[in-house]
């Protein structure tokens, strides 16, 4: 089954900076027309500059789970019209989009991110 995509993304990473805490690196995407900043959990994932990715926001869980390098559900963390742009939580790893996405407050939706080969 493939899920309905809500907002589908595609960038380059452009950093991975040391976060404060142990573990953590802060990576900043840039597309067309956006910006995403999100933390990356040392053994979860990892990233490089240059790496090009694939960000996918759906509402239901996507069937290809096996091509995503990382998956995961969350919500807004607060309305996007309140915030001046997205911020979304992922287990508590939070995803700054600017600007907004789109996305409807208090809907579940899956991050899915793919590095592109």
């Amino acid at each position: 089954m493939q899920a309905q995509v809500a907002v589908e993304l595609e960038g380059r990473v452009e950093s991975v900076e040391p976060g404060r805490l142990k573990g953590q690196s802060i990576v900043t995407v840039r597309g067309d027309g956006f910006t995403v900043r999100f933390d990356a959990i040392e053994g979860l994932v990892s990233f490089s500059v240059g790496d090009e990715l694939r960000l996918v926001f759906t509402e239901s869980k996507p069937g290809d789970l096996d091509r995503y390098d990382f998956c995961g559900h969350g919500y807004l963390v607060m309305p996007e019209e309140e915030a001046g742009k997205t911020l979304f939580s992922v287990w508590g790893i939070i995803f700054a989009a600017e600007p907004p996405l789109g996305l409807r407050d208090g809907v579940k939706y899956y991050l899915c991110i793919e590095k592109k080969r």
